[in-house]
């Protein structure tokens, strides 16, 4: 998951591309440096610049100095790859011993993975997280979170990014997240044993001190970052606890949503009341988190994957929770750049479409890029890469 695919990607400003972030520079699915792209393309679509097999899994894609990392799965063992991205040729690849997992869908890794400066982030679907020297592959450290921290693995494994801020490295694990030593791999702080959701840490400040929204199994946990102490904490009991959509930070409060028929809802943790500022049935954001723009949030209702459910792209205004406006029969992830969504849809279709509260706008659409393409596409200097469950990482050039 992106949690299933979770989990999902990252990518990399270009005035500094030598560092790569989960859902963008800013972790919330903006790409607006992207300014080289164009949606301009042939009846046949944009030019593919390169197809690579990068073996079973969900793990997204980062990008970092001409270099596409990724991980996937192949008879017993994960596979870590630095790809050239110009043409989709392997530089280095490092592999270690982790079971495939299946589970309702074919397995392998779903976390994507993290950079900062020289130093390349995994973890893997049974809680093995690696620090690589990105350029040579050659690990720094490794720790194994069931044994350090005693960490039992999700249902349908560990699904978090690793997300880096200052000396440390923070993971959704156990109840409510733990922090690692970025340069060591020691644990510095931990949270109480208990299978863990799938969302990544989202950072922000709360309380009037650097926090971290961790969306658990059970609840959602707002904790600071230099200790772990819990500062506010909601219940959030989802089927399967299938928490996997990343919480998103909207002036200090702070949307949740889930399958399940959970729904989205509104809070500010930043007050001791655990009532919803607003709650949108409509709006259950099942992997993909979504998007605000211009006070407007784009993201899907329903499930990713299954076939009996269509699912709908929502345009739902952040202050109300109003929907404005649905296009039914779509569902997968996406990113934004300037005024334009792009969107991937769960079976391997590229649409793009324009931000507006009057209703749809397509401006352009490219099928065949996979199956189970559950991880949002990363946009990086002009090109597109797309990752799918079956081992194929595609990059299209919009430039």
């Amino acid at each position: 998951m992106r949690s299933l695919a979770l989990l999902l990607i990252c990518s990399s400003l270009s005035a500094a591309p030598e560092w790569s972030h989960w859902r963008g520079p800013q972790g919330d699915g903006h790409y607006d440096h992207e300014t080289t792209w164009s949606h301009d393309w042939p009846a046949s679509g944009p030019k593919q610049l390169w197809r690579a097999a990068v073996h079973l899994g969900y793990s997204g894609i980062a990008v970092s100095e001409k270099r596409a990392y990724t991980v996937g799965n192949s008879e017993g063992e994960d596979l870590i790859q630095a790809l050239d991205t110009t043409t989709g040729t392997p530089i280095w690849t490092k592999r270690y011993p982790q079971d495939l997992v299946p589970k309702y869908n074919p397995g392998g890794p779903n976390a994507p993975p993290a950079i900062e400066g020289e130093w390349l982030y995994i973890l893997s679907k049974q809680g093995l997280v690696s620090c690589l020297n990105k350029a040579t592959g050659e690990p720094r450290w490794r720790t194994d979170l069931a044994t350090v921290a005693e960490a039992p693995m999700p249902t349908w494994g560990f699904s978090s990014s690793p997300i880096i801020l200052g000396d440390r490295l923070f993971l959704n694990a156990n109840q409510s997240g733990l922090a690692l030593d970025k340069k060591t791999g020691e644990l510095l702080w931990n949270s109480p044993s208990e299978s863990c959701g799938y969302a990544a840490p989202v950072p922000f400040t709360c309380r009037n001190q650097p926090a971290l929204a961790i969306f658990g199994m059970k609840a959602m946990h707002v904790v600071a970052q230099n200790n772990g102490k819990l500062l506010w904490k909601v219940d959030w009991p989802t089927k399967m606890g299938e928490n996997s959509a990343d919480p998103l930070i909207i002036g200090g409060k702070l949307l949740l949503s889930s399958w399940w028929k959970m729904g989205a809802a509104l809070f500010d943790p930043n007050k001791d009341s655990t009532t919803a500022l607003w709650t949108n049935k409509q709006f259950q954001n099942h992997i993909s988190a979504p998007v605000l723009h211009n006070g407007l949030l784009y993201g899907f209702d329903g499930s990713v994957h299954r076939k009996t459910d269509k699912g709908a792209l929502r345009c739902v205004k952040a202050s109300t929770g109003e929907t404005l406006w649905s296009k039914d029969g779509l569902k997968g992830s996406l990113i934004i750049s300037g005024n334009k969504l792009l969107i991937l849809s769960n079976n391997g279709t590229l649409l793009v479409v324009k931000t507006s509260p009057t209703g749809y706008q397509e401006l352009a659409r490219h099928e065949g890029l996979g199956k189970r393409t559950w991880p949002p596409p990363v946009l990086h200097q002009g090109l597109l890469y797309v990752r799918d469950a079956d081992g194929w990482a595609t990059c299209l050039d919009l430039r």
